[in-house]
């Protein structure tokens, strides 16, 4: 490993994601007792349910999904990049192979993952919401759009 090479730049934890596998116990603990808020979700996936903390940081609850499998890891960190352009060229010249990605959700936050030699699934993104959505959520974190 070349120790004069490029990092990447991180601003913040985004969000982490965590495994949970029922929603209505889940959220007992997330939203009632810890305060979490469930926000919508910007893909289109049941299992997960979008959560925020006070200061914005977010933690995906991540259900099994034995019809489709998980597309997103169960427990992921993803930390937001300041040059996410500049964040693909550093991972490219790296040791480290791009596993997801890149790609884009629906508020235009751009994403991409490696595993780590641990295999831990690492993401880097950029800030969320760059362009508008109308999805909503209901009280259990099932996401739409609104004129759905």
């Amino acid at each position: 490993m070349k120790s004069n090479r490029k990092k990447i730049k991180i601003k913040k934890i985004n969000h982490v994601g965590l495994s949970i596998n029922d929603r209505t116990k889940s959220l007992n603990l997330y939203k009632d007792l810890l305060g979490l808020e469930i926000i919508p979700s910007m893909i289109d996936q049941d299992n997960i349910i979008w959560t925020k903390t006070s200061d914005g940081t977010m933690v995906h609850l991540v259900e099994p999904n034995a019809e489709n499998g998980i597309i997103l890891p169960d427990f992921h960190v993803a930390f937001e990049v300041e040059n996410f352009e500049e964040t693909l060229e550093v991972l490219k010249e790296s040791d480290w192979e791009i596993v997801i990605g890149p790609g884009e959700r629906m508020d235009g936050q751009k994403y991409v993952y490696i595993l780590d030699d641990d295999n831990n699934m690492l993401e880097f993104t950029t800030n969320n919401y760059i362009k508008h959505s109308d999805r909503i959520t209901d009280e259990l974190g099932y996401s739409k759009n609104k004129d759905i």
